[in-house]
């Protein structure tokens, strides 16, 4: 299990890519299920209200979706368990390194503004997040690192679109 650990820290570290973990369905498996469950902790201990918690499960649902699609799109999905693998244990890695931040978030305010510590790590935390998963793209796919920052990039955009549609308030 610390040999795992240590792959996804390196996977994190740019020194191994996904080609170096297992193909296993049932890592893959694994893997999304501890993530899932891990969302879940992290949104039942700060609070979220159910919605939150179902939009985060479909984006979770989302994410494989769009490993698998892109993958097709190179031509490369026989790649897909070993990526998205690599994806979810990095994010699981990272997770449990932002999550004692959480909890500290608070939105800047007119009465409040300004650059909070929390904020600071969370941001340096989402844009590492943009660079792991360029970096497991750039490998799976063959293809440049400044092209595969720009793919996550749009899908991060878009996620965030989804995420905001879904949880805006209903008038």
């Amino acid at each position: 299990m610390l040999r795992l650990i240590l792959a996804f820290v390196d996977i994190m570290l740019h020194r191994r890519g996904p080609e170096e973990l297992p193909s296993s369905k049932f890592l893959l498996w694994l893997l999304f299920g501890a993530s899932v469950a891990l969302e879940l902790v992290v949104a039942w201990w700060t609070g979220a209200s159910g919605a939150v918690i179902a939009v985060g499960v479909l984006v979770a649902l989302f994410n494989l979706w769009f490993v698998w699609a892109l993958l097709r799109t190179f031509n490369r999905q026989r790649r897909f368990q070993q990526t998205m693998s690599a994806m979810l244990g990095a994010d699981f890695v990272l997770t449990l390194l932002h999550a004692p931040v959480i909890p500290y978030l608070e939105l800047p305010t007119p009465d409040r503004p300004g650059l909070t510590l929390p904020i600071l790590l969370t941001t340096a935390v989402f844009v590492w997040s943009i660079d792991i998963n360029a970096f497991v793209f750039s490998r799976a796919l063959d293809r440049p690192y400044l092209l595969c920052v720009a793919i996550v990039i749009g899908y991060a955009l878009l996620m965030f679109s989804l995420q905001a549609t879904l949880l805006q308030p209903v008038s």
